[in-house]
């Protein structure tokens, strides 16, 4: 009985979403016999290699797929965060590149096609503009909520308007008060 509950509760946390296993769904009994050298990818994008007894899995912790490839696209550097430089970070976060080979690229750009050259950095600068303009946008409408939320205080604007009066009424009868 207490097997049961368990499996229970490991179907239920899968359908809550809580579940933090790999969730198995079929078996299949066939294994497959690899040489010693065979290299070959999971379905989870990491390459293994088969050694004498063994498997070796090849690359870094993680694979080199989807939202975690920071292969720069012409020299095939790697720019992950833990790998690269700051400024090879930063470009590639932009552009795709590492930093020397983004100059390499600007740089061979501009001395072979410059209206291409112009067109690729005034693209970036809208793109940069655009940026700005939502987050202006979004700066005026929380100024616009802050407003809601706490009115211009009256008594603020009657306490300057008395005192700009008893000015006007100084500078009338010139007498300091």
């Amino acid at each position: 009985m207490a097997k049961e509950s368990k499996n229970l509760q490991k179907v239920q946390d899968m359908l809550d979403g809580n579940y933090g296993g790999k969730i198995q769904s079929g078996y299949s009994s066939i294994q497959e016999h690899r040489k010693v050298g065979d290299t070959w990818t999971d379905s989870e994008g990491y390459e293994w290699e088969q050694k004498d007894g063994y498997q070796v899995k090849k690359g870094g912790s993680m694979p080199a797929m989807g939202m975690f490839n920071h292969q720069c696209k012409d020299c095939g550097k790697n720019c992950s965060p833990k790998m690269a430089k700051p400024w090879d970070r930063d470009v590639f976060k932009a552009d795709g590149r590492c930093y020397y080979c983004q100059m390499d690229y600007e740089i061979d750009l501009k001395a072979d096609k410059p209206i291409r050259w112009f067109a690729y950095r005034r693209l970036k600068d809208l793109i940069n503009m655009e940026s700005l303009e939502k987050d202006m946008i979004q700066w005026v409408d929380e100024m616009e909520k802050s407003r809601d939320k706490n009115p211009f205080d009256e008594k603020v604007a009657n306490a300057l308007a008395n005192e700009e009066v008893s000015l006007q009424l100084n500078k009338v009868t010139n007498k300091l008060v």
